[in-house]
């Protein structure tokens, strides 16, 4: 699958853009954070083929974040494939 079909279906699955607070990347996950967890449809995330795990990890600032386990080298382009579909902010 293309790492942009494939990162619209993630944005889908967290519930669009609009509902990602924080994103960022390590060499094996890409961690955000859901405004509304309500519309996490985890179960459609753990279905996609290159997404290895989903993990809950609680933070010293008291959220929770979700790891998207993705394998090292594959993070960093479907970061950005992830990035590209977000709003630009004017």
């Amino acid at each position: 699958m293309e790492k942009q079909q494939l990162a619209a279906l993630m944005l889908k699955a967290m519930g669009g853009a609009e509902n990602l607070v924080k994103m960022s990347y390590c060499a094996s996950r890409i961690r955000v954070k859901i405004r509304d967890t309500s519309r996490l449809d985890r179960r459609g995330l753990e279905s996609l083929d290159d997404i290895k795990s989903v993990l809950d990890v609680d933070t010293a600032q008291h959220y929770t974040e979700y790891h998207l386990v993705v394998g090292p080298g594959n993070t960093r382009t479907l970061y950005e494939a992830l990035t590209a579909l977000m709003p630009k902010n004017s």
